[in-house]
């Protein structure tokens, strides 16, 4: 088991309310040996980077933080110009000294004064020792790769420092019980281990490989996040729980609308009654749905933007993001996975009108280009051959619809492009709303349509839909 601490970017100061109301003070005297830096900061950790809290000055390694409030709980970091570091954490006592040597700054560490941080430190050391000799262990067992009967003694060598891990933070539980943060901490960096389902699905059981995969899903996206209390903003001072999350996100949850929107609203729920939390879980959730690089993940943000923004719960964003959250969900509600395309008016080359509703094919590829857009000029050659004639058996047909209004232009496109085989329109008065419609926002713009004119997928290059057409092909033939 690791701890994930990472090498974090010092900011400019964010100090934050005081969580305890009493009158108590900051005041934490620090001595470091065998250090030149002339000053020392004490910053706390929030979403993968570091903020300075309080600077000293530091006389033959010597300084002190002092404020005239407590600083919020959780893990902070004294950090060097140096770039050299030690973690800590901030507990109800914050008056207490600290003694160190930047030759080991963990082995060495001794706090005076608060139970809680030295309680910390000692976890710090345990756990420093622990992941040595995890590494140590490791490449021992590299190099018994063909030696079953050592592979095997060092598998048991594995689950022993596992369990000498386990015991010592059930250690800390009892010595540190709620609401000291420490115990809090080190389960975090736990990882659950799911149950070995194999001995509770009898071998007849139907389809029980799935079965099993199945409920090792299930517990896995229930427990990973067991040991987190989203409405403890302590751990959003941690350098961990940005990590977590980017893991519980991208790797454990199923990358589709419905689960990703469940388990965000589930996490941002169980925050609310925490201010800073709340604001925290809504932020990461909307942002890990708005980034997310798969297709249909869009459909989560227009969700929880629509939930907790445009709602008027998200009372921390200011008129700009608002306006801009607001313009992002007008531009994505119309054309989301598996939704019926919007109905466009278009006008034909020769003046006539068509409407997409009314167009008869089993998969519609709807193109929006231009003619002077430089990666259009590399994709329109390319979607006769490689498309049109390529899935003529799939029923396939192409909608070209410029974006443009200079006519003379397009019809000359046309011609040198040859592409009479394709269904050419455009909107000359910008009347279909095409561009809200469908989020044309820059060129070339691909959606692929079903028979019934559903969205099967959307702002496609030329081999991402070669691939949704096999994927239909396949899927028909296996029908057959």
């Amino acid at each position: 088991m690791k701890l994930l601490y990472r090498s974090l970017i010092l900011l400019t100061a964010i100090v934050f309310g005081n969580l305890n109301g009493n009158a108590q003070n900051l005041k934490i005297d620090i001595k470091l040996e065998n250090v030149s830096d002339s000053s020392a900061y004490l910053a706390h950790y929030l979403d993968g980077r570091i903020f300075a809290d309080d600077t000293t000055k530091l006389v033959n390694g010597a300084g002190i933080f002092q404020k005239d409030s407590l600083l919020d709980q959780g893990i902070y970091v004294v950090y060097l110009p140096s770039k050299k570091y030690f973690d800590l954490l901030l507990g109800d006592d914050q008056e207490f000294s600290i003694h160190s040597d930047s030759k080991e700054f963990v082995n060495n560490l001794k706090i005076s004064g608060s139970k809680e941080s030295e309680g910390f430190a000692d976890f710090q050391k345990f756990m420093k020792a622990k992941n040595e000799n995890s590494k140590k262990l490791q490449e021992e067992y590299k190099s018994k790769a063909d030696d079953e009967k050592a592979m095997a003694e060092y598998k048991e060598l594995f689950k022993k420092a596992d369990l000498e891990v386990k015991a010592y933070i059930k250690s800390l539980n009892e010595k540190f019980p709620a609401p000291s943060f420490v115990s809090a901490f080190a389960n975090f960096t736990l990882s659950p281990e799911a149950p070995n389902f194999s001995k509770s699905i009898a071998a007849d059981f139907p389809d029980r490989d799935k079965e099993i995969k199945l409920r090792n899903y299930l517990w896995t996206k229930d427990s990973y996040l067991s040991s987190l209390n989203p409405a403890d903003d302590r751990y959003l001072r941690t350098p961990l729980l940005k990590n977590k999350l980017a893991f519980f996100f991208e790797k454990i949850l199923i990358q589709q609308r419905d689960s990703i929107v469940k388990e965000s609203i589930k996490l941002i729920e169980q925050a609310r009654p925490n201010k800073k939390a709340f604001q925290y879980y809504t932020q990461y959730a909307i942002n890990y749905a708005i980034k997310s690089k798969i297709m249909g993940v869009d459909a989560a943000f227009v969700d929880l933007a629509k939930r907790y923004y445009l709602s008027g719960q998200a009372t921390w964003a200011d008129s700009t993001l608002m306006a801009n959250i607001k313009e992002r969900v007008i531009k994505l509600q119309y054309n989301l996975l598996d939704m019926k395309a919007q109905d466009l008016a278009l006008e034909t080359i020769d003046g006539e009108f068509v409407k997409l509703h009314e167009m008869d094919a089993n998969y519609t590829v709807l193109y929006f280009f231009e003619t002077d857009c430089g990666h259009c000029k590399k994709v329109t050659p390319r979607l006769k051959p490689e498309i049109l004639d390529a899935y003529k058996d799939l029923g396939v047909q192409i909608v070209a619809v410029y974006t443009q209004q200079d006519k003379d232009a397009w019809q000359k496109y046309l011609e040198d492009n040859v592409l009479y085989d394709f269904i050419n329109c455009y909107d000359p008065n910008y009347q279909s709303n095409f561009r809200i419609f469908y989020d044309v926002y820059s060129t070339p713009t691909i959606y692929l349509l079903d028979k019934n004119k559903k969205i099967v997928a959307k702002r496609l290059d030329i081999e991402n839909l070669k691939g949704f057409l096999d994927h239909e092909r396949k899927r028909k033939a296996e029908k057959s």
